[in-house]
């Protein structure tokens, strides 16, 4: 009696880890599922578990664990302008750590089913913070994509047609001060036809869009800290978008009209900023 009363206080006591643990499995489209979880999401084995440190230098950074392949994944068609979400899975209804989301898409050379990700990706969104001012508030509530159950984007007019790898991810920073920056991500397939663009944005290789000391994901909010100034990974690419902004001054949805190179992740969103109009 006494070993069953000491172990259902410790599952207990791991209960709140558990539920914040997530990954993503079913595909939305302007709003509405549709499938089945992982019909059109790559099945990964890594669970609700997330990527940490070393981890994301590996290859599978790019889809997740035992996801090196859709060959049993349907590619579901889209066309410009169509909202597409990535839900949460495992009964998970609302992401409820601070930190970044982020949106990624590489063009498969042939079909996306034989596709590895190899290639390089493109960022078309990235949500940050939607409240200013408030150092409390960076620990939770500040981030745009606080206790949404989706990670979406919007499929720009610009890119050309054909099959694509969705890479939709969320960085928790609530240990990155730690190095413990938890990495929650999967990848969709999809086909789009009406595309206006000729080429496919210039992109980065995953691995390699973040290096383990990056100061992005390493940022502590447990700090006096009011802004998130290192953004992580590439700027997004023109007609791509932006939720918010690094000090969450500008809360709405931005349309990138052009990539802005060089100069510090601060000194590009600022640039972006400018660049863009509103959505």
């Amino acid at each position: 009696m006494h070993f069953t009363a000491v172990a259902l206080a410790a599952l207990a006591g791991f209960t709140p880890l558990i539920e914040a643990h997530y990954t993503f499995t079913q595909l939305l489209v302007n709003g509405a599922p549709v499938g089945k979880d992982w019909q059109y999401i790559r099945q990964h084995t890594r669970g609700y578990m997330p990527t940490k440190y070393g981890e994301i230098l590996q290859n599978d950074f790019r889809c997740n664990t035992g996801a090196g392949s859709g060959a049993n994944t349907q590619v579901y068609t889209v066309k410009p302008g169509d909202k597409i979400g990535m839900k949460q899975g495992f009964g998970a209804n609302g992401i409820e750590h601070p930190g970044p989301a982020q949106v990624y898409l590489s063009k498969a050379p042939g079909s996306v089913k034989s596709y590895d990700g190899s290639g390089d990706w493109f960022k078309v969104q990235q949500d940050l913070l939607c409240k200013s001012g408030n150092a409390q508030a960076l620990k939770n509530d500040a981030w745009c994509i606080w206790k949404k159950n989706n990670i979406e984007f919007t499929v720009p007019s610009n890119i050309p047609d054909g099959e694509y790898l969705v890479r939709s991810e969320h960085i928790a920073i609530h240990g990155a001060h730690d190095k413990q920056a938890e990495f929650y991500y999967s990848c969709a397939q999809i086909k789009v036809q009406g595309g206006k663009g000729n080429s496919v944005p210039k992109g980065v290789k995953i691995p390699g869009v973040y290096q383990i000391n990056d100061k992005a994901i390493n940022f502590s909010v447990w700090g006096s800290a009011t802004t998130y100034p290192d953004l992580p990974g590439p700027a997004v690419a023109a007609g791509g978008r932006t939720t918010g902004s690094i000090d969450g001054r500008t809360t709405g949805t931005t349309v990138a009209k052009r990539a802005v190179q060089g100069g510090s992740p601060a000194v590009r969103a600022a640039a972006e900023v400018n660049a863009e109009v509103d959505a």
